[in-house]
């Protein structure tokens, strides 16, 4: 959807790539994460997808709808001044987000032009950055700067695989997203974004690339995954009938406020891209607006009011979660911070202001959610309690308290193992040889999705 832009003005920017250790890290407040838990797909009692939170389950009522900021490609400058703590923790403070997509580049494209022989740029960020695939230690080194602020901030975090081409890099998404797993998958904040934007390729080509990806994430984390789907995340209707294989995944949509229409059809006779969205939510697909501009879909523009309005409204109606692009300074129409912005000092573009006026209605404070389990040799991994009956694992056993309820087992590569109706107190998993496993317990009306580990 978007060019890469060229851009004449440079600026330098430092980098902060020292780490605490995963394990180590602690929320500093009480946040949405903290509130809500694990994000976690299912439907109304209208049979439509929604988003809800591992802490309430899955029932009317406690569907969950965040709304934060995307950051613009990790290519240039002025997009990675807020790949940073002091980026995050201002947006956190300023804007009220709740989610942060990091939109990690992939390719070994040089925006500075370095790669022609005509300048030498040698190592200097300040005049070059490539993606992925040329300097994976810089760009992963980024994503765990935002990922471990977010978790510090405790809001939600997209890890995304920011590619129109993702498809034909199966190797190294193989690699980055084994990593991220490894190192961020237990924490409830952190969300998968496979593809960021595929281009007019098929549904098959990227399911296809999706289920070789799905079970690397899954051999470490049983976290939401976010799915793209043709000509830029307007076709998530497409998987309606073909789901991409395992649990916990949704299905993105993007949309540019001036460029794309809500409802109905477009000026050359298609359903407009909101419809093919509403369909497939409709049809009981959890959609997830993980990037969406106020202007054009290049970028530029300037922002409708009117037309945003709508869109909100429309997104207000399906509960949809969404991250606003871009939390950047480059010049584009739909960059939230202008020129004189920086980390620790946000000043707002026509767009920023707009996006900040409906970031305003978010909570400004949250109440930490119950946990249940017990710490042993078989563990649940972040389980929460949900509200009417508690339920836990020990001594390779689960356990069962203040309903009945129906429970399936998986592997870590979302094949089903077991299911069980009518389980009320103990339900013996001594067949069950070491290893990890995903648990989805099923109440009268809601739903636990979470993980557990059998040593």
């Amino acid at each position: 959807m978007k060019k890469l832009p060229v851009y004449t003005i440079l600026s330098s920017i430092a980098l902060c790539a020292t780490f605490a250790a995963a394990q180590d890290i602690t929320p500093t407040r009480i946040g949405p994460v903290s509130q809500y838990g694990q994000l976690i797909t299912g439907k109304n009692s209208q049979g439509q997808g929604r988003i809800y939170g591992s802490c309430n389950g899955v029932k009317d009522g406690a569907e969950v709808q965040v709304r934060g900021m995307s950051l613009y490609w990790s290519m240039v400058p002025r997009a990675t001044e807020f790949w940073t703590p002091e980026g995050i923790a201002t947006m956190v403070n300023d804007m009220n987000i709740q989610i942060v997509r990091a939109a990690m580049g992939t390719t070994s494209d040089d925006w500075w032009g370095c790669k022609d022989g005509t300048e030498s740029c040698g190592d200097d960020k300040s005049k070059h950055i490539t993606g992925y695939a040329t300097d994976a230690e810089f760009q992963t080194n980024l994503m765990n700067t935002v990922v471990q602020a977010a978790i510090e901030n405790d809001i939600y975090v997209i890890i995304d695989w920011h590619s129109h081409q993702a498809h034909d890099e199966v190797s190294n998404a193989t690699k980055f997203f084994t990593e991220m797993a490894q190192k961020w998958g237990k924490y409830d904040h952190v969300i998968f974004e496979l593809f960021n934007e595929p281009t007019d390729i098929s549904w098959s080509t990227i399911k296809t690339y999706a289920e070789k990806i799905v079970p690397v994430i899954r051999q470490n984390s049983d976290n939401l995954i976010l799915v793209g789907n043709r000509q830029y995340d307007q076709n998530p209707q497409e998987a309606i009938g073909n789901l991409v294989s395992g649990e916990n995944i949704a299905y993105t949509f993007h949309y540019y406020a001036n460029s794309h229409c809500w409802e109905g059809q477009t000026s050359w006779g298609s359903q407009c891209e909101g419809a093919n969205a509403q369909q497939a939510i409709n049809a009981g697909l959890s959609v997830f607006v993980s990037e969406w501009g106020t202007a054009n879909a290049d970028g530029g523009g300037d922002p409708d009011q009117g037309r945003n309005a709508s869109w909100q409204q429309w997104i207000d109606k399906n509960q949809l979660s969404w991250a606003n692009w871009s939390a950047s300074r480059v010049n584009e129409g739909t960059a939230a911070f202008s020129n004189d912005a920086n980390r620790n000092s946000l000043q707002y573009t026509t767009s920023g202001n707009l996006v900040k006026g409906y970031l305003a209605t978010n909570p400004t404070s949250y109440n930490k959610c119950a946990t249940g389990g017990e710490e042993g040799d078989e563990t649940a991994i972040g389980l929460k309690a949900e509200t009417g009956y508690s339920v836990t694992f020990t001594e390779k056993a689960l356990h069962i308290a203040g309903t009945t309820a129906t429970v399936e087992i998986f592997n870590v590569n979302g094949t089903k193992l077991l299911t069980v109706d009518h389980v009320s107190g103990t339900l013996s998993l001594a067949a069950l040889p070491a290893g990890k496993y995903l648990a989805r317990i099923r109440g009268e009306s809601s739903k636990l999705v979470r993980a557990f580990q059998i040593k």
